[in-house]
């Protein structure tokens, strides 16, 4: 099951926060641990990586905090993924396979449709920044089949993401 991390939830629910802010204005740990119910420990640490990465920077002082580095429309799901979490990869072999252990690696029949699937995955997710996001819209619309599946949903994307 692909599913995000609950760092990667509160990074860009962080961001989207940052993102209403006036230009300038600082945004806190503790106003985001207040405001949305996270531990201010780990939302600071997921802050911290967001800025060690360039997607935030941090102002240190009394009445420090961070803000967004780049304007919404500049930051893309991916970036933001990969600044918490690192490389986004579906299976180890497909970004590291010379340090892949899988038992099956000299006879799998899997490893170049997955190269396929992360190189799309990627494709979808940097095509979706935070300003989609803020404005709860995506670069797609799904098509519901006439039965209205999810899997119908997945296998009726655009071009652009299959």
């Amino acid at each position: 099951m692909l599913k995000f991390s609950k760092k990667i939830e509160y990074a860009l629910i962080s961001m989207l926060f940052m993102a209403d802010r006036e230009k300038g204005e600082l945004t806190t740990s503790r106003e985001l641990s207040e405001n949305f119910n996270i531990p201010q420990e780990l939302v600071g640490k997921v802050l911290q990586k967001l800025a060690k990465n360039g997607c935030v920077t941090s102002v240190q002082g009394v009445k420090g905090g961070y803000q967004l580095l780049l304007p919404p429309e500049m930051v893309s799901l991916s970036r933001v993924i990969r600044a918490v979490e690192g490389p986004i990869r579906i299976v180890n072999c497909v970004n590291e396979p010379e340090s892949c252990t899988c038992d099956q690696l000299n006879y799998c029949n899997m490893r170049n449709p997955m190269e396929t699937i992360q190189y799309k995955l990627t494709q979808f997710l940097n095509s979706i920044t935070l300003k989609d996001l803020q404005a709860n819209s995506t670069p797609f619309e799904p098509r519901l089949s006439k039965k209205g599946s999810a899997i119908n949903v997945i296998s009726n994307l655009p071009d652009q993401v299959n």
